[in-house]
């Protein structure tokens, strides 16, 4: 039949010629990706909340919104919880969204976390498949964004714990 070198010579040919028979689709242009910059529009997604409410950050449109990426067994996120309830609180009519993004935890771990440690009223969100924090690059935890009114990232906050102070810096920079 076909010897070894016949075989290898056949998949190498393939190999070259494929390609040009049935060439790849284009990637979109990278201007139409949106990316998680400052300056660039905030990447939309859908998550459910530990409520059972979904929460879709594009209906948030008029309100600005921090975007706190968190787990429970983050130390730094757990520090910075109380702070970013005061801003909820601060701001209880919904001027200011306060959204916690649980990352690749159950539902039955995050609401135990929160009954027995945390207390927070803000939507605490779940991306149990860490879907949108590979969305917006997420590589450590917390990573905070601050998404203006017109759903413009303003700034990235990497690490913590932040501050009270810090926060409301950061509200008075979204002009609330």
């Amino acid at each position: 039949m076909f010897g070894l070198g016949t075989l290898a010579l056949f998949a190498l040919l393939s190999w070259i010629v494929w390609p040009r028979i049935f060439p790849a689709a284009p990637a979109p242009p990278l201007s139409s990706i949106p990316a998680p910059e400052v300056g660039h529009p905030a990447p939309d997604f859908t998550l459910p909340a530990l409520d059972g409410d979904e929460v879709h950050l594009a209906e948030l449109r008029g309100k600005p919104v921090i975007l706190n990426f968190w787990a429970t067994w983050c130390p730094p996120c757990r520090r910075e919880m109380p702070a970013l309830e005061v801003i909820w609180q601060q701001h209880k009519r919904g001027d200011v969204m306060v959204l916690g993004v649980d990352q690749g935890e159950s539902v039955g771990i995050v609401s135990q976390y929160v009954r027995q440690n945390v207390g927070v009223t803000f939507p605490l969100l779940l991306d149990r498949r860490q879907d949108v924090g590979d969305l917006y690059l997420v590589r450590s935890l917390p990573t905070t964004f601050f998404i203006d009114a017109e759903g413009i990232i303003r700034a990235i906050r990497v690490g913590g714990p932040m501050e009270l102070d810090f926060l409301n810096q950061q509200v008075r920079a979204l002009g609330r």
